[in-house]
């Protein structure tokens, strides 16, 4: 398939709200809706300026339908100058392609899609990922929410059902990465609360609480297991302390982890302490933290933000975390400017705010694509330089950015 050339998009004030509204949001709705087969484009290089296939991830295309149902609920409450009625609109296209061609009548997801659904062009991709499973299941929840209509809840039920039994069985796929066998990896466990905090939040608001609660506790109780003494939160441990594997940190999952912690306990009104959770925030940012160049750096040591040392058995995972452990991408800043404006102003954590500043300073004067790009460029060198390149998925993914943004423009109320 030929490629479709995309014009480049202005860099934008740092403000949250203005940069969503006039940089993020605008090449988003104008490139990425499917207006003849529902659902969306996300399959663009790294700079935004092509658009490379129009198979459809199902990882990305149930953030989507979060993302606009998110902002949906922002433009309604005045925070956010868009049109909702239209972002409810697309919003439900795209969970309506998501039960029509994503979910299968096993609970499960298909990884990727063509366009209207069918055989994908893309080659070599899973059949299945827990995680397509999870966003589907928030992108659903997130609609309901919005609009009110517990039938996208009960068209999530079984996938989350599904998934998280396989989850707790070991049996849940985790492409693009598979976990090193003889590990527990922090990340699954993390999204999987991230999922249920979701859900949870939608049963509630539309008055059908069920077991959501008790299941987000137990996941909840799974993330801090890796929280460690330091605290800093282990990524990967496993049976051997000085494995690659077991000392590699990555500080963006944590920092991510922190605030779904934070918020999950504030919804099952937990009343522990949550001084350690934000230690623990300063504790990865300090871990990941670029002395050299600035920005937080993808993979660290236990020992600090240098390459990952320890024994290798050389699998593709440890193969990734070597080859790319000192790049920065956008979705550990992104997550990272939020967790440390939440903690600061709703937790009034003093050392949160001095590292917000930093990383929000970092962040907009770096991933931003301004004449070099569209929208963010999102995958950068060390040094902050362009990497054409693909993470985790062949897509450029607006959910972190927008989320985060949206959750910083909802801290400030305005």
């Amino acid at each position: 398939m030929s490629s479709t050339a995309l014009p480049a998009t202005p860099i934008g004030s740092p403000d949250p709200r203005t940069h969503l509204e006039q940089v993020v949001l605008p090449f988003w709705l104008e490139h990425g809706i499917d207006e003849e087969a529902g659902g969306f484009f996300t399959c663009f290089d790294n700079r935004g300026r092509e658009r490379i296939s129009t198979d459809k991830f199902t990882w990305s295309q149930g953030r989507f339908v979060w993302l606009l149902a998110r902002a949906a609920r922002l433009a309604d409450q005045g925070l956010l100058a868009a049109d909702a009625s239209r972002l409810l609109e697309t919003a439900r296209a795209g969970a309506a392609f998501l039960v029509d061609h994503a979910i299968q009548e096993d609970g499960t997801t298909r990884f990727v899609v063509g366009r209207h659904g069918g055989q994908p062009e893309t080659l070599g991709q899973s059949g299945r990922s827990v995680y397509a499973d999870w966003f589907t299941v928030m992108g659903l929840a997130e609609l309901a929410r919005t609009t009110d209509d517990s039938r996208w809840l009960e068209a999530a039920a079984p996938v989350l059902a599904r998934s998280r039994a396989d989850h707790l069985a070991g049996a849940a796929p985790t492409p693009p990465y598979e976990i090193p066998a003889g590990h527990e990896a922090y990340g699954p466990r993390m999204i999987l609360a991230n999922t249920l905090l979701v859900h949870a939040q939608a049963a509630e608001a539309l008055g059908v609480p069920g077991v959501e609660r008790e299941q987000l506790r137990e996941s909840v109780e799974a993330v801090l297991w890796h929280r460690l003494p330091d605290g800093t939160f282990s990524e990967m441990p496993g049976p051997d302390p000085e494995s690659l594997v077991s000392r590699h940190r990555v500080p963006g999952h944590a920092i991510e982890g922190i605030w779904v912690v934070l918020e999950a306990l504030d919804l099952l009104e937990d009343d522990r302490d949550r001084g350690p959770l934000l230690d623990s925030l300063e504790a990865m940012c300090e871990l990941g933290w670029d002395d050299e160049h600035g920005g937080l750096l993808r993979y660290t040591d236990r020992e600090g933000p240098v390459a990952p040392r320890g024994v290798s058995r050389d699998t593709p995972y440890e193969q990734l975390v070597t080859s790319t452990w000192s790049t920065k991408l956008w979705w550990v800043h992104s997550e990272a400017a939020a967790t440390t404006a939440i903690a600061a102003r709703r937790y009034g954590s003093a050392g949160a705010e001095q590292w917000h500043r930093r990383i929000w300073e970092y962040t907009m004067a770096t991933f931003p694509g301004g004449e070099d790009g569209a929208e963010w460029i999102q995958i950068r060198d060390r040094a902050g330089a362009p990497l054409d390149r693909v993470v985790a998925l062949p897509v450029k993914d607006p959910f972190h950015i927008c989320r985060n943004l949206m959750q910083l423009i909802k801290l400030d109320g305005k």
